[in-house]
């Protein structure tokens, strides 16, 4: 399967805040064929560092699968035999730096000075990222989903959608889920993940040279997000013995421990292609996510599918809002992932809820 890719543009957005962007371009994929009623929509939502390659195979342009190939593609959960699924990129996107993501963000040039924005780009919020989304499907003649689904920090943009485009939306899938805001502890960890960013000598508050970009602040940010995002039995695996059998860790400090040398890596590489500007944007933007004081506008039905390992979003934080909603007379339901892969399962292990996702579309 493979997907289309487009640009979207518009001249001018207005963010939660009062303040215009001008001149947005926002990339945006669809998989799947639309059909002439265009009623057999699924809007996908992407997590906090994930983009709108949401599905499809490993290629020139992306060597690894979309995040979500998991999920969506012929006979998956979302089946793209069935549905047209659409996933586009938030404002302040953090692959900001990969050569193939587009987006508008504090990278982005700004058209009244010619310069980067940097920190003058507006704050943004979930919100604004549903309201883009909504223009998105306005220009595509959208105006029924069939659901919008995400994992993580897309499962916060699904639940939005419901409460702010309540006539559009029957049904949530939420994967690895806050729930209906961020709890202090887990904004308290996303605080933590920022903090090697703004300490990093090269930041400069936030108006740093391109050419010396904080990517060790960047690079430490991402180990702490990744190990959150892992569990005991993934660092298990990866054993704790020497990085370098050469090098004990016993004998110097200079020496490493196997997984803090696989976590260094990993945390390298993808600070190579983020930026560090927008991944500041980005925890603020869920940090203020909270839709509580809404619920009284959703017509839709939820389904949370939380992982049973997860230490980002654990467990509870779907059970506390499913009982939140039905309290509020909204149907909600959950289906567990019992796999001890952590948060990031949420991304490879979907297939095993497709029954319960199939059924649920279609009730």
């Amino acid at each position: 399967m493979h997907s289309k890719r487009r640009i979207f543009r518009l001249e001018e957005f207005s963010c939660t805040t009062g303040e215009t962007i001008r001149d947005i371009r926002i990339g945006y994929e669809t998989y799947g064929v639309l059909n002439p009623e265009k009623d057999n929509v699924i809007l996908v939502c992407h997590y906090f560092s994930g983009d709108a390659h949401a599905a499809g195979p490993a290629g020139a342009d992306y060597p690894q699968p979309g995040w979500w190939d998991a999920a969506i593609g012929p006979g998956k959960a979302l089946d793209t035999n069935r549905y047209f699924i659409v996933s586009s990129n938030t404002l302040a996107n953090l692959n900001a730096r990969d050569g193939r993501t587009v987006t508008t963000g504090p990278a982005s040039v700004n058209p009244q000075t010619g310069e980067a924005y940097t920190m003058d780009f507006p704050l943004v919020t979930v919100t604004d990222f549903v309201h883009l989304q909504k223009r998105l499907l306005d220009h595509l003649g959208i105006s029924q989903l069939v659901a919008v689904a995400g994992p993580s920090g897309g499962s916060a943009q699904a639940i939005e959608w419901s409460v702010e485009f309540p006539e559009m939306v029957p049904r949530i899938i939420a994967a690895i889920s806050p729930g209906l805001y961020i709890h202090p502890f887990a904004a308290a960890m996303m605080e933590c993940w920022v903090r090697p960013i703004l300490s990093d000598p090269h930041w400069k508050g936030g108006r740093y040279d391109p050419q010396k970009p904080p990517d060790k602040g960047l690079a430490d940010a991402l180990r702490l997000l990744t190990l959150t995002a892992l569990s005991y039995d993934v660092l298990l695996g990866f054993g704790y013995g020497p990085a370098d059998p050469d090098r004990d860790p016993a004998q110097s400090l200079e020496n490493t421990f196997k997984a803090d040398a696989v976590l260094d890596e990993a945390a390298m590489q993808r600070a190579k292609v983020l930026e560090a500007t927008s991944f500041v944007y980005m925890v603020r933007a869920f940090k203020l996510y909270d839709v509580r004081n809404r619920l009284h506008r959703s017509r839709a039905k939820y389904l949370f599918v939380p992982v049973e390992s997860d230490m980002v979003f654990p467990p509870h934080l779907s059970e506390t809002a499913v009982d939140t909603l039905r309290e509020a007379g909204l149907k909600a339901d959950l289906f567990m992932l019992h796999v001890d892969g952590g948060h990031l399962d949420g991304l490879t292990e979907m297939d095993l809820a497709r029954s319960v996702l199939n059924e649920f579309l279609v009730t």
